[in-house]
This record gives structure tokens, sequence and C-alpha cells, in this order.
């Protein structure tokens, strides 16, 4: 198991990027993009890293949307 300072130096070695580019290079149809934005609360370019984007879009897939 790796210590702590080491896992924190990977994730800082994770590319970021704006999360409209890995939209883009992902194919992610719009609805699950706005929807994913949303329940995050990225700002318009905010840079992620790939596993922060496809944390997100699941987490939106497994939403729940209620009428009323």
């Amino acid at each position: 198991m790796p210590r702590k300072d080491e896992t924190q130096e990977v994730q800082e070695q994770e590319p970021r990027r704006p999360y409209e580019e890995w939209a883009r290079e992902l194919s992610t149809p719009g609805w699950l993009l706005a929807a994913a934005r949303t329940k995050a609360g990225w700002a318009l370019g905010q840079e992620v890293t790939r596993k922060e984007y496809e944390a997100a879009l699941e987490a939106a897939q497994g939403e729940v949307i209620r009428n009323g």
C-alpha cells in the first residue's frame, strides 16, 4: 500500500484538462455532460483529471430524477 504522500504525488502527475476536452475526447452525450457538470459544480473550463471526470459521469448517471 503506498504511503499517503506517494498517493498524492501520483494524483498530482495525472493530467488535468478542462472537462470540455474530456467530453469531446470521450464522446460524452450532451445530456450526460450537463448533468455531471451540474452535480459536480464545475465552472466553465474547470480542469479535472480523467478519473474525476469519469466519477462525475458515473454519479450523474446514478441520479434519480423525480417529477413534482
